[in-house]
């Protein structure tokens, strides 16, 4: 048997290695793992490895699917693929792969959303508008004009809509109407997500942003929207009223790289902003639109929602910055991205992409190193309880390893062919991928 070379190894920096606190596996947890394997390190400080069976984890069923344009999700019992250029939307059982329903002739939807409340939400309707621009290049922008909501037990349509989906909340719907260019929203509708009957309408003219909180598991209470001369108007989620009015020191985008936007995290509002090449993230309180502190950056890559902390990328690396003050608690040189875990954990890209790193959010104390390990999202889009790794020996497979955010711990279950990138997703024994080969893979990792 070949020896799967998973390639956990220390920081090569100056910051100590603290190393996850040893356990012992429980019974069930070590049944399970000597059917995947037959030798293991139970926790990998260093390189690790372990010998799988020949077979690996065991898959229980796979279809075509193309990479350029699909999509999938996983949700509960079922998964559910749009496949394209078909643009056929089908609901399989996610153990058997058994077909519960498919439709056709979806008038080109080009992604979906979760399944939530029992239906799943579609852009249609399709538009490609191409113009001039000032030093007369053409663009186009894609854009959808309806929304269609698809019963998920049973492929029936509930409702069709005008309006590009903003935002799933709960049982409600946030609709936003283009104007004809599709570079405005002219209305924002808040409809039921059963039947699609509107809860409350705003019409504002041209708004050249708007945005809520779309944080994972989230209750949002707030909409926030922007004119393009910076006039800002926070809405109740409820009921469309309006709490504050005020203005946002707005620049639109400009071929120099001019630009805003904004996030909503709770009751906070974040500017992110790039003027002349010199970039800052303002703090708004969503309530009264008063300014609360102001961070300078060298570069505009964008403020986030990490646990604890919020997280600001500056093109350079990655702070955890106060959310009440601005305070800089750390900061990691070098790091790209940073994906948030349970519990205050995050992942962190450090050396340009070339390892990750389990990080406590409070601190930025390191971890665990997980090396060249991409994390696997849940049903919600967050990453989860797993890992997966191109193998070192032998060269060709993908592990799959199980991730305690808490101590750090890393268990091998076995080995997969090889997957695209962030493809993977995971819910409760199952795993779901696009390998290399342009397939939907689905494989039991119980």
């Amino acid at each position: 048997m070949a020896v799967i070379e998973l390639g956990l190894v220390h920081p090569d920096d100056d910051d100590p290695y603290p190393g996850p606190s040893r356990r012992p596996l429980p019974p069930r947890e070590r049944r399970r793992l000597l059917v995947a394997v037959v030798a293991v390190c139970c926790v990998l400080t260093v390189t690790g490895s372990a010998r799988p069976e020949p077979h690996g984890l065991p898959r229980l069923w796979s279809i075509p699917f193309a990479p350029e344009g699909s999509d999938f999700q996983l949700v509960g019992d079922g998964i559910y693929v749009l496949s394209r250029p078909s643009d056929r939307l089908t609901a399989y059982d996610a153990r058997s792969g058994v077909v519960r329903w498919s439709i056709a002739d979806l008038d080109g939807p080009i992604w979906m959303t979760a399944v939530q409340e029992g239906v799943l939400l579609l852009p249609t309707g399709i538009t490609t508008v191409t113009h001039a621009e000032p030093d007369g290049t053409q663009s186009s922008r894609e854009f959808s004009r309806d929304t269609v909501a698809i019963d998920a037990a049973t492929g029936r349509q509930l409702w069709r809509a005008r309006g590009e989906v903003a935002a799933a909340l709960g049982d409600r719907v946030l609709l936003a109407e283009w104007n004809a260019t599709g570079e405005r929203a002219r209305r924002l509708r808040m409809v039921r997500l059963r039947d699609g009957a509107a809860v409350w309408s705003r019409d504002r003219g041209e708004l050249a942003y708007w945005t809520t909180d779309t944080t994972a598991g989230a209750q949002a209470e707030r909409v926030v929207t922007v004119d393009p001369r910076g006039g800002a108007e926070v809405l109740a989620i409820a009921d469309g009223s309006v709490v504050t009015t005020g203005r946002l020191p707005w620049t639109e985008p400009t071929r120099g790289g001019d630009n805003s936007m904004i996030t909503v995290t709770g009751r906070r509002l974040h500017l992110d902003q790039t003027v002349h090449g010199e970039s800052s993230v303002t703090a708004y309180d969503t309530d009264t639109l008063r300014r609360l502190w102001r961070s300078e950056q060298p570069w505009s890559g964008g403020s986030y929602e990490c646990g604890p902390l919020l997280c600001i990328s500056d093109g350079f690396g990655i702070s955890g910055q106060d959310w009440e003050t601005g305070a800089l608690r750390w900061r990691l040189p070098g790091a790209l991205g940073a994906y948030p875990l349970p519990d205050g954990r995050m992942i962190v890209d450090e050396a340009g992409g070339a390892r990750r790193t389990l990080l406590d959010g409070a601190t930025g104390r390191r971890l665990a190193d997980l090396g060249q390990a991409t994390p696997v999202w849940d049903a919600l889009g967050r990453a989860g309880a797993y890992l997966v790794a191109d193998t070192r020996q032998p060269a060709g497979l993908a592990s799959v390893s199980r991730l305690d955010p808490v101590s750090g711990e890393v268990v091998l279950r076995g080995a997969i062919m090889p997957v695209l990138g962030f493809t993977c997703k995971n819910q409760r024994d199952l795993l779901v991928c696009v390998t290399q080969d342009s397939r939907l893979v689905v494989t039991d990792v119980g």
